[in-house]
């Protein structure tokens, strides 16, 4: 969808919303006899119907900020495709865990919110179908599974924080090896065992079907990858990069983010610790030779 497509698609969600919701906080006023739920059901809806059209104007947003940095990147670099191509941070790639504690706690809680008032329709007075105490009662399990995970998303960014990888060069080049330095975060000292795996993965967008009965389903397929593992159990130091180094096969394929059809490099670091275990993705510039 395009940048237009995506802004006129959120518009009557985020019109509807926002009278729906006026209504339920009793700013617009309607016949009362007209409101067939308590007001603080309509107003839920209506702030979820808002909320659904704003993330639609944020991914559309979002797409014309990285098209417009993607081309002044082009502009700025033209020498340079590593440069062109993604904001690479030339010394290396950082990852927080607490993006996931917020995001997951974002989804726990509107996930929360919006199931209120189906579950009034269920289990309220009047009474809903034993068909919709199911289904709400499905959605809750679901919704309650989501809060677990962000506590536990929240524990673990308290534990690991944030962690890095640093590139020895910038980019790296096919078939050259890529050496990488892992730093570990400050939960991490104890390990039992380990895996360190860079991979290559195409993203592509795949649809089923046509018209109504049409589906669309994002696909990752691994094309290469290698391991680096930690067998037996050992003691590190935050303050100590483990170094890995990895060697590209000769046919190789260069990291293309900003394609229509994506490929890009990833280091996947799983680890067993005592405790929280420890699993974190950092993307890795490898592109062709010069």
């Amino acid at each position: 969808m395009s940048t237009l497509g995506g802004f006129l698609f959120g518009v009557p969600f985020v019109a509807i919303g926002i009278c729906v919701f006026l209504v339920g906080t009793q700013v617009l006023h309607v016949n009362p006899a007209s409101v067939q739920a308590p007001y603080w059901v309509v107003t839920v809806f209506g702030a979820s119907f808002a909320l659904g059209g704003l993330m639609v104007w944020g991914m559309a947003w979002k797409q014309f900020a990285a098209n417009r940095s993607r081309l002044d990147a082009v502009r700025r670099y033209p020498a340079e495709p590593a440069l062109a191509d993604y904001p690479w941070p030339p010394d290396g790639f950082a990852v927080s865990e607490w993006a996931g504690a917020f995001k997951g706690f974002g989804w726990a809680i509107g996930m929360t919110v919006f199931l209120s008032m189906f579950n009034w329709w269920a289990f309220g007075p009047p009474n809903g179908p034993w068909m919709v105490k199911g289904i709400v009662g499905l959605f809750d399990l679901i919704t309650l599974w989501v809060w677990v995970q962000s506590v536990l998303q929240l524990l673990r960014a308290f534990k690991f924080g944030h962690s890095r990888i640093e590139f020895t060069s910038f980019p790296y080049r096919i078939p050259q090896p890529v050496v990488i330095r892992w730093q570990p975060s400050r939960g991490v000292s104890r390990i039992n065992q380990g895996v360190f795996t860079l991979r290559c993965v195409e993203e592509w967008v795949e649809t089923r079907g046509s018209g109504k009965n049409s589906s669309s389903t994002l696909v990752h397929e691994q094309i290469w990858s290698a391991k680096w593992t930690i067998e037996q159990a050992c003691t590190i130091s935050p303050n100590d990069p483990m170094e890995l180094r990895y060697e590209l096969p000769v046919d190789a394929r260069p990291t293309q983010l900003s394609a229509d059809k994506p490929l890009f490099w990833e280091l996947e670091v799983k680890l067993a610790l005592p405790g929280l275990d420890f699993n974190e993705t950092y993307l890795v510039p490898v592109y062709g030779p010069t």
